[in-house]
């Protein structure tokens, strides 16, 4: 892994900086997940991988929460990186970290865009100290129902959605325990909050997983 350094000629640059550059991290989300850091015990930053456009990172600095972000490609990290936000270049499946060396490790709709989705799994619980905590999203099997705020096929790179019960027995494979699986869909706009809860019960867009090395 490095330090977001020079580009490497890629045909896909300029629509991957286009794409993080407007994703945005919806805020209730983050309200939790910074809610649920805020009461693990810490001796070392969180580290949050496939950080996007570092939205989490920025949100986790201005609660004076240690956090690095990293990301496989040049562009998607220059773009997490603007504002002094430290990002790693790295693939998920190979962080070059300690066994047993992170507190908080979280993942924003990643699985579902990688072919072996148990290698990252495991490789998360390995850097994870005992008791340590695992917040990891994936789009669900109605994610591909949605027209908006968007089809899970809408991005070619996806491999899979998730059903509750595949990400259930994927965590529990990699060795996790205490798992919790919730569902969430997203509003687009204020009057659409309602319809976002009810969606969330029945057929939510997304899965939001907090699960513990019990390593």
């Amino acid at each position: 892994m490095q330090v977001v350094g020079a580009r490497a000629h890629d045909p896909y640059a300029s629509a991957r900086e286009r794409y993080w550059g407007r994703l945005r991290e919806p805020r209730h989300l983050v309200e939790r997940d910074l809610a649920l850091i805020t009461h693990v015990p810490r001796r070392g930053p969180i580290v949050d991988v496939g950080c996007g456009n570092g939205g989490f990172l920025r949100a986790c600095h201005a609660r004076g929460i240690d956090a690095v972000g990293v990301e496989p490609f040049a562009e998607s990290a220059a773009v997490a990186a603007r504002g002094d936000t430290p990002v790693l270049r790295g693939d998920g499946t190979e962080l070059p970290l300690r066994t047993a060396c992170l507190d908080v490790v979280r993942l924003k709709e990643v699985f579902e865009h990688v072919q072996r989705p148990l290698e990252l799994a495991q490789e998360m619980r390995r850097v994870l100290r005992p008791a340590g905590v695992l917040i990891a999203y994936v789009p669900t099997q109605w994610s591909q129902l949605y027209p908006y705020p968007a089809n899970f096929w809408d991005d070619y790179t996806h491999v899979r959605p998730f059903s509750r019960v595949g990400m259930q027995r994927l965590l529990e494979d990699a060795g996790f325990g205490a798992i919790a699986v919730e569902g969430y869909t997203p509003p687009l706009r204020p009057w659409q909050r309602p319809i976002g809860a009810a969606l969330s019960r029945g057929f939510p867009f997304l899965w939001r997983a907090v699960a513990r090395n019990e390593a």
